[in-house]
């Protein structure tokens, strides 16, 4: 009796040290943290508005030929996510061997009403390499593709181009950024940007 009632004070001795989750959901001294994502729309001439909500326009149609029929394009739209690195423990003299290494990004695209399929009710999945080092207790701007192109031209976006049956979508891109720090321990951070899918007029 006396070695279960032991045991079991040391249960709850050991339950009210349970370690925060951003404390253990890696083996480096340090943390990769997201603090901002802005959507960038693609258009024709040069890169669209930027804001915490992309608007995405399937196709463009804004250039005339001389006879003034619309040339329409598809352009890829872009995110700009802001990156910090800060050490676990405020109190820790680090080296620059937890410096961040970035390496690769995903972006998986999500419906509220959980229609998910990848080439049906959403755009599929897309990855891309990323070569950028963060500094310890530093921050970097980092821009990447969030729509290609070709997305536009494959369903579910392509039927709301000239023509098509659909009018809008919006989904909610989850973007993850991937790294390890110059020693080798890996560290990632994840952030979520609405996006706006639809043919903004241009093409009538």
């Amino acid at each position: 009796m006396r070695r279960a009632s032991i045991l079991a004070l040391v249960a709850i001795s050991m339950g009210g040290c349970v370690a925060r989750d951003f404390a253990t959901n890696n083996r480096a001294d340090v943390i990769l943290r997201m603090n901002t994502i802005e959507g960038q729309g693609g258009k024709a001439g040069g890169a669209g508005d930027t804001g915490q909500q992309l608007l995405s326009d399937v196709v463009d149609c804004s250039t005339k030929a001389e006879d003034g029929t619309p040339i329409c394009s598809e352009f890829n739209d872009n995110a700009l996510m802001t990156l910090e690195v800060t050490a676990k423990n405020p109190t820790a003299t680090l080296t620059n061997f937890e410096d961040v290494v970035l390496t690769t990004y995903t972006v998986n695209y999500l419906r509220a009403d959980g229609r998910n399929v990848e080439g049906v009710d959403v755009p599929f999945s897309i990855s891309g390499n990323i070569t950028s080092i963060i500094t310890v207790g530093g921050t970097s701007t980092i821009p990447i593709i969030v729509v290609r192109h070709q997305a536009k031209v494959e369903p579910p976006l392509r039927d709301f181009q000239v023509g098509g049956t659909s009018v809008l979508l919006t989904v909610s891109a989850k973007i993850s950024v991937y790294g390890r720090t110059t020693s080798g321990k890996e560290v990632s951070a994840t952030g979520y940007l609405e996006i706006v899918f639809a043919n903004f007029g241009d093409a009538a």
